[in-house]
C-alpha cells in the first residue's frame, strides 16, 4: 500500500513538475525567439534604409544592361555589398527589373565574385514573387534555412517618380550564427532543464520514502481510535521480549479489560462508547507512566510490557489503577479490571506462558469485582 501510494505521488508529482517545466521552458523558448528576431529584423531595417538611400532608381533600371551604365551601377552595388557583408552581414542581394519584355532577374553576392546568377528558391521566392505582384513590403516571416546557411530575407517594391512599379529589390541576411547560438542555447537549455528535472525527481522520490516512512510505519502499529498502540505492535514487543528473556532480562506482562463498555454501547451508542474507551485509555496510560507503552490488544483489552523493575512498577499500576475513580463518562467512572505477570523460568517456557498467567489473574480480579459487586446490590 505505502510503496502504491508513494508511486502515485511520485507520479503526480513528477507530471506537474514536468508540465510547469515544459510550461516554463516554451514561454522562455518563445521570448528568446522573439528577443532573436527583433534584433535581426531592426539590423535588417537599418540595412535596408541604408541600401534603397543609396541605390538610385537608374542604377535599378540599368543594372541589368551589358552597357557601361550597366557596369558602373553593379560597381556601385557590389561596393556596397563588399561594405554591409562585414557589418550587415548580406549574403545576396537581388533585383528583379519590369520591362517591357517582362522580368529581369539580377543578382548579385557578397560571399561570391563569380558571374553566377543566384536564385532564391522555394520561400523565399514566393516572397519575392508576392512583393512584386502585390507591390508591398515582405519581411521574412521566420528564420529559412537554405544550402547556403540560416538567412532572413526582406523584399520591397522600387517605384519611379509616376508611382509606377519598375521591379523589387531583395536581400538575404547571413543569421548563421544568430541562429546557431540559438539553437545551441536552446538544446543547451533543454538539456539542463531534463538534467534538473531528473535530478529533482530523485530527490522528490527519497524525500517523500523518507519522510511517509514514520507516518506509515505509525500508521501500522497505531491503534486509530485510541491513539495507542495496536495488536501488531504488541506482538513485536513480545517477539523483543523474548529474546531479552535469553539473555536473562526480566520482563513483565500487564493485561487491563475495560469493564461497562457493552453497557456504554447499549444505552448511548457506539460513539459514546468509544469515547469511553479512549477516555479509559488514557487513565490506564496516566497510571502506567514511562513505565512502558500502552496497547490495545483487542476490543476493551489493553496491556503493557515492562522491563527491569516490573515487578515492583506493575505493583504501583495495579494500586493505583484500583484506587482509581474518576468519572470517565457522565455518570461512568473509571472500572477496570488489571493483572500481571513476571517471567519466571522455572515455570513459564516463553512469554505466551507469561501472558496467559497474567490473563488469568486479570480475569480473577474481573471474577473478585464482580463478586464485590453483587454483595453491594443484596446488601442494598
Amino acid at each position: 500500500m505505502k510503496n502504491s501510494l508513494i508511486r502515485k505521488m511520485f507520479v503526480i508529482l513528477f507530471i506537474t513538475v514536468l508540465a510547469v517545466a515544459a510550461g516554463v521552458y516554451g514561454i522562455m523558448y518563445a521570448m528568446s525567439y522573439n528577443t532573436m528576431m527583433n534584433d535581426i529584423r531592426q539590423r535588417v531595417s537599418g540595412v535596408r534604409d541604408y541600401i534603397a538611400a543609396n541605390i538610385t532608381i537608374e542604377e535599378i533600371e540599368a543594372i541589368g544592361e551589358d552597357s557601361e551604365r550597366g557596369a558602373l551601377a553593379r560597381a556601385h552595388v557590389n561596393g556596397m555589398l563588399d561594405h554591409l557583408s562585414c557589418v550587415g552581414n548580406i549574403k545576396h542581394l537581388y533585383i528583379v527589373q519590369i520591362d517591357e519584355n517582362g522580368y529581369l532577374f539580377t543578382s548579385m553576392s557578397a560571399l561570391s565574385k563569380s558571374d553566377d546568377t543566384y536564385l532564391p528558391g522555394g520561400s523565399l521566392a514566393e516572397d519575392l514573387q508576392r512583393s512584386l505582384t502585390e507591390q508591398v513590403l515582405i519581411t521574412g516571416a521566420k528564420v529559412y534555412h537554405t544550402e547556403s546557411g540560416d538567412v532572413y530575407t526582406v523584399f520591397w517594391p522600387v517605384t519611379n517618380s509616376k508611382s509606377e512599379i519598375i521591379g523589387v529589390v531583395g536581400m538575404e541576411f547571413d543569421v548563421d550564427g544568430a541562429s546557431n547560438s540559438y539553437r545551441r542555447m536552446a538544446l543547451y537549455s533543454l538539456a539542463l532543464s531534463g538534467a534538473l528535472i531528473v535530478l529533482f525527481s530523485i530527490i522528490a522520490f527519497l524525500s517523500m520514502n523518507r519522510a511517509t516512512e514514520p507516518f506509515y510505519k505509525k500508521l501500522a502499529y497505531m491503534d486509530l481510535l485510541t491513539g495507542f498502540e495496536n495488536r501488531m505492535s504488541f506482538e513485536q514487543r513480545l517477539r523483543e521480549a523474548g529474546t531479552q528473556v535469553d539473555r536473562g532480562k526480566s520482563i513483565t506482562l500487564m493485561i487491563f479489560d475495560v469493564n461497562n463498555l457493552k453497557v456504554v454501547n447499549d444505552t448511548l451508542g457506539h460513539k459514546q462508547g468509544d469515547i469511553f474507551l479512549k477516555n479509559t485509555a488514557d487513565i490506564l496510560a496516566q497510571h502506567i507512566g514511562d513505565a512502558g507503552p500502552l496497547y490495545r490488544i483487542g476490543g476493551d483489552e489493553f496491556a503493557t510490557v515492562l522491563g527491569d523493575n516490573g515487578e515492583s512498577e506493575s505493583e504501583r499500576i495495579l494500586t493505583g489503577i484500583r484506587a482509581e475513580v474518576s468519572p470517565v463518562l457522565k455518570n461512568q467512572l473509571f472500572s477496570c479490571a488489571s493483572g500481571a505477570a513476571t517471567y519466571d523460568k522455572n515455570i513459564d517456557r516463553n512469554l505466551r506462558d507469561v501472558f496467559s498467567r497474567a490473563d488469568h489473574a486479570m480475569y480473577n480480579e474481573k471474577r473478585r469485582q464482580k463478586s464485590l459487586k453483587e454483595q453491594a446490590l443484596e446488601q442494598n
